[in-house]
């Protein structure tokens, strides 16, 4: 890392950007600790702090985490997927030692970050058999038919996998990252006859299905695996997913699980990545359906 390094602090407050750089000052006086980091509120920084408690703030993470960028996810929720986190209210020795971690991780005396253990933690099946992510929801092939999904707090979006089709009138982006994370049941997606579906999505563009289903598996918890994914299992893909391929960091991981069957753990050293893009990337690819899962593989030597 360079003698003087930038950090960007983005969507927060004004009053957490000064405590900030209180603590910087008081850790550079004292023991140097905290030497070398110039807070800014411009992105770009070498490294990236989001305030992730406003909608803005999070769908920032989530777009940066999809450019292949690291940002620490800043918040007051205690249960926010994110491999970095820090956590509100700001506390000195957290801070700080997170900027060690990433001082370290980017020095010359930083072991080899292949070797390192890695435990891949999965989030808890819903109890309620019915219920489940939308991401869930579409590799399950739930609704069969065309229908209109309509929940509190949500959208309406129409999805017909008959032609694998979705409609929305909006940006994908303008869909919040916590709606993918949410639990729905099945009832959410309300059927629609064929006529019906004409009237509904008159005037509205139509979009592949594998769009919706690449970026509701990206979200629906970035950082944990699928449950169906733990254990030992060796991956591979039958077909790229198209999405993967606009960004590097995905496009990376593509190529090496359409060559032949690797662990997590082989896909995590071979790739360089870290662990949270590997597991988002696989339950990604697991809800469009190309994502092959072998059990037997290890035992037989495959």
């Amino acid at each position: 890392m360079p003698d003087q390094a930038t950090l960007s602090v983005l969507h927060a407050s004004a009053r957490e950007r000064t405590v900030m750089r209180s603590l910087l000052n008081l850790a550079g006086s004292r023991d140097n600790k905290g030497g070398g980091w110039v807070v800014s509120e411009q992105p770009g920084g070498d490294l990236i702090i989001v305030d992730v408690d406003t909608p803005e703030g999070e769908q920032l993470w989530v777009t940066l985490g999809e450019q292949g960028r690291r940002p620490v996810a800043m918040t007051r929720r205690r249960d926010f997927g994110s491999e970095l986190v820090l956590h509100k209210p700001l506390r000195s020795r957290e801070f700080l030692d997170l900027l060690e971690l990433i001082g370290r991780g980017s020095g010359k005396s930083q072991a080899d970050p292949s070797q390192a253990a890695v435990e891949w933690q999965s989030w808890a099946a819903s109890e309620d058999a019915d219920s489940a992510t939308l991401a869930e929801h579409l590799r399950r092939q739930t609704w069969t038919g065309p229908v209109i999904l309509r929940y509190p707090q949500w959208p309406e979006l129409v999805i017909d996998p008959g032609s694998g089709s979705w409609f929305y009138d909006g940006s994908i982006r303008a869909l919040r990252p916590k709606m993918f994370a949410q639990v729905l049941p099945s009832t959410a997606g309300r059927p629609v006859s064929s006529t019906d579906l004409v009237t509904l999505v008159e005037g509205l563009g139509r979009r592949p299905l594998s769009e919706l289903k690449w970026y509701a598996g990206l979200a629906q918890s970035r950082g944990r695996l699928h449950p169906d994914l733990v254990g030992e299992v060796d991956f591979m893909l039958t077909q790229v997913p198209g999405e993967a391929m606009d960004n590097e960091r995905f496009a990376q991981l593509a190529r090496l699980l359409i060559r032949a069957p690797v662990s997590i753990d082989e896909l995590y050293h071979q790739s360089g990545e870290t662990a949270e893009n590997v597991a988002t990337f696989l339950n990604a690819c697991y809800t469009t359906g190309r994502l092959l899962l072998n059990r037997s593989a290890r035992a037989a030597g495959f």
